[in-house]
């Protein structure tokens, strides 16, 4: 079955440590259901310990050499068993397998991000996990100057709104409806770490869907859409890729969809790529990219 782009992306996009099941000795038989959680035990050298990944999975290179477990939707517990892993690295859409898992005695971790700083306690309690506190130790404080390092160059006077769109059909001819970063959320805080304000106002859903009169009240002064990648897109219809990811195409469109001010002003930006939407050890760069086209008269943080 194929995934639509908003399931897809609002899979990406949740992530971050949540709880873990003791294991008794450091893993060394892993299996990796999220992007994030990859990304993450790559990092922490424990390359050699993975069993197996998702489909979606492509970061490192090395991950694309793992076998594959399916999409992060659906947990074969039979499969898992059968792999004797032991330790499974999750996030909290798989929240109803936990009881399963726990009566089997699979030891697991389970990620979620709704802060920066959640980001980053995750990564030193999956070093912990995996006894790689050292190495976790060093990512965590990488990620920490890189993000003092941007924020500095913010601007504390000049603050835009800025519109942040995660996830929407791009193959439409026009923009029907899009899933928007709101409050509360780890792109608001970093949208704010950037030197900007999140356009969403306070108390809604955390990713609310918004339709372009919804877009026209708020009025933002830059839009950043996040397309994701080319190679994990999928339509209802066959599609023409090189077409759809058309740079031009993605701004025109948002420009035809609403009277704005990111319209007016030319401040339309397309961020292509799942780097964008997995808040894990390269995070910064998501900072850096909003930083670089909140503030572009500050040059490159």
């Amino acid at each position: 079955m194929r995934m639509s782009s908003r399931g897809r992306t609002a899979g990406l996009i949740l992530a971050m440590l949540l709880f873990a099941m003791p294991l008794e000795a450091g893993p060394s038989r892993i299996v990796s259901l999220t992007p994030v959680g990859t990304e993450i035990l790559f990092a922490l050298g424990q390359g050699d310990n993975i069993s197996a990944v998702t489909e979606f999975c492509d970061t490192p290179e090395e991950a694309l050499l793992k076998p594959r477990i399916g999409g992060f939707a659906v947990v074969n517990l039979e499969a898992l068993l059968a792999m004797e892993t032991d330790l499974i690295v999750m996030q909290d859409i798989h929240a109803p397998f936990i009881p399963q898992l726990e009566q089997l005695g699979v030891p697991y971790v389970v990620l979620r991000q709704s802060s920066v700083e959640d980001v980053l306690l995750s990564i030193a309690e999956l070093g912990r996990v995996c006894e790689a506190s050292n190495a976790a130790s060093e990512m965590e404080d990488r990620l920490r100057r890189e993000i003092s390092r941007v924020s500095e160059r913010a601007s504390a006077s000049d603050r835009p709104r800025v519109l942040l769109s995660v996830s929407r059909e791009l193959s439409e001819p026009r923009i029907s409806a899009f899933y928007a970063a709101g409050r509360g959320t780890f792109y608001d805080e970093l949208i704010e770490l950037a030197g900007g304000v999140n356009a969403v106002p306070p108390g809604g859903a955390s990713y609310p869907m918004l339709s372009p009169e919804g877009l026209m009240k708020l009025d933002p002064d830059v839009i950043v859409d996040l397309v994701g990648a080319r190679g994990y897109y999928h339509s209802m219809e066959p599609v023409d890729d090189d077409l759809v990811f058309d740079r031009d195409r993605l701004i025109r469109q948002w420009r035809e969809n609403a009277d704005t001010s990111a319209a007016k002003e030319g401040r339309i930006h397309i961020l292509e790529g799942t780097a964008f939407l997995r808040p894990g050890p390269e995070m910064w760069r998501i900072l850096r990219a909003l930083a670089e086209i909140i503030h572009p008269e500050s040059g490159s943080p």
